[in-house]
Formats: C-alpha cells, structure tokens, sequence
C-alpha cells in the first residue's frame, strides 16, 4: 500500500485546476446574477433564478456564522477542553522546569521555567497595600 505523501503529483495537478476553474466559474455566474438587472437577464432566456435578496443575504448569514463560530464557539470549546483548577495536570507533568532547578547566572536574564501556579496567581490577582 502506497504512503499518502503531500507531495504534488498530477492526479492532484489535474484535480487542482479543475477546482480552480470551477471555482472562478461559479463566481462569475454568481457576480452575473447578483448585478445583471432581470430584466436582462429575462431578455436573454434566463428566467428561473432565485431573488436578488439572497445575493447579499446568503454571503451575510456565512459572516454571521463563522464570526460566531470564531467568537462565541471556538473560545467555549477551548475552554471545555481545559482542567478544572484544582487537577494536578495544570500544577506539574513531566516536563515542568521548576525555577530553582535552573542556575541563574550573576545580573543574567533567567532561563525559561514553568512558575508555580499559587506564585502566579498571587503577582497577577493579588494587589500590595501602596497599590
């Protein structure tokens, strides 16, 4: 059995260009339907197409869809997917770099680390007494 490669080959070629005809074919009869008047397009023999309305309302409720899919859906699914915060999954694994296990060089730039959870929380939530 053959590996899938991604590699161009030109079964892909030939199915690519077909595609891309297609593709700037229905754009141009969509762009012909949406700006041509009826009653051109009547006098031509064209008489059976959808109203004008859904040119621009098809195209709108696309936007919609995917602007709420981007802002409302993807974000929520994301955070189904974190752990609650008191599973130790987000605390430690395997391949946490604790900060004291790395040496810091004299008035150097620190190295990469994981920060504990509870130091975080406290620099970022927790306000001094001058603030």
């Amino acid at each position: 059995m053959p590996q899938s490669t991604p590699a161009p080959t030109p079964s892909r070629a030939n199915y690519g260009f077909v595609l891309y005809l297609g593709s700037y074919t229905v754009f141009g009869m969509y762009m012909i339907w949406a700006f041509v008047p009826d009653d051109v397009l009547h006098s031509v023999g064209l008489t059976y197409w959808p109203q004008k309305y859904w040119a621009l309302a098809v195209p709108i409720h696309v936007l919609v869809t995917l602007a709420l899919f981007a802002f409302c859906f993807y974000p929520a699914i994301n955070l189904t997917l974190i752990p609650p915060m008191n599973d130790n999954r987000i605390i430690s694994d395997e391949f946490t770099i604790r900060a004291d296990s790395v040496k810091l060089p004299n008035k150097g730039i620190p190295a990469v680390c994981d920060l504990p959870l509870d130091e975080v929380c406290k620099n970022l939530y927790l306000r001094s007494e001058g603030e």
